[in-house]
């Protein structure tokens, strides 16, 4: 497909604004202390049940190109997120999200700020299935009769098979100002290694309705498909990075999802 001026343009603001990220990424794997292997993120739409050690911090840089409609880059966004996540003890850490974003009708801006916790049960492997819980806190900008602040819930449930692992979500989102009802989704996936440093996988997201219509049918059905692959150049980083697929009228008809993790 053939991209118009307004397309290059998009590649252009992408490439600066990468620029940053990519400058502090390079420094890190500069000082890293790579003698001992971390367990980072392994999904991109699925949260993982691992989390940070104690005292140790992990940044990890999110890119989302949205295509809602492939032929007209008209459509086109882009999102952006800065993550620092710190282990409180071996079970439980906190972060907090910076989010930017970009489309036609505006330039680059800070859009929200949010706040996560995420709490595992046990060692894995230690309960049938590996449990954990996440709530995030979101506050974008504007005014809370135009943009309502939200929470979200997730049940993180996990299973290592010999090489493989498979990991699913049950996630509940709220607008808390204009008290709305529960949207509620699920994500699926599974990943299995290709040598030591590479993995690939597949991941399915799929919209639920909400907590008043609940359903796969219910209104505004989505579904995506989205094949992975993470590549570990050194023991504390990873790279994550995997096309989703809309299969439904609904869904954006392709997003381009990636995830960079430096852990110190």
């Amino acid at each position: 497909m053939q991209l118009p001026s307004t397309g290059d343009q998009l590649l252009n603001t992408m490439n600066k604004n990468l620029t940053f990220e990519i400058g502090l990424i390079l420094l890190f794997l500069l000082i890293l202390n790579t003698s001992a292997e971390a367990h980072m993120r392994d999904y991109l739409f699925n949260e993982g049940y691992y989390t940070s050690k104690k005292g140790e911090f992990e940044l990890e840089f999110y890119n989302d190109l949205n295509m809602p409609n492939k032929d007209n880059s008209d459509t086109y966004n882009l999102l952006q997120q800065y993550e620092l996540e710190y282990g409180i003890t071996d079970h439980l850490q906190m972060a907090l999200y910076n989010v930017v974003t970009w489309n036609r009708a505006q330039d680059w801006r800070q859009d929200a700020w949010k706040l996560e916790g995420k709490s595992r049960f046990l060692e894995s492997g230690e309960l049938p299935v590996d449990i954990a819980l996440y709530g995030e806190y979101k506050n974008p900008n504007g005014s809370s009769a135009a943009r309502s602040d939200e929470v979200e819930m997730k049940l993180i449930l996990g299973k290592n098979i010999g090489a493989w692992n498979v990991t699913g979500n049950f996630v509940a989102e709220r607008e808390i100002n204009q008290h709305e009802a529960w949207q509620l989704e699920y994500t699926l996936g599974a990943r299995c290694p290709v040598t030591p440093q590479l993995h690939v996988g597949l991941e399915l997201k799929e919209s639920l309705g909400n907590s008043e219509e609940f359903g796969p049918n219910q209104g505004n059905h989505k579904l995506q498909l989205m094949p992975i692959v993470g590549f570990s150049p050194t023991p504390k980083t990873r790279i994550l990075f995997g096309p989703a697929i809309g299969l439904t009228h609904h869904s954006d008809d392709i997003q381009l999802k990636s995830i960079v993790s430096v852990e110190f």
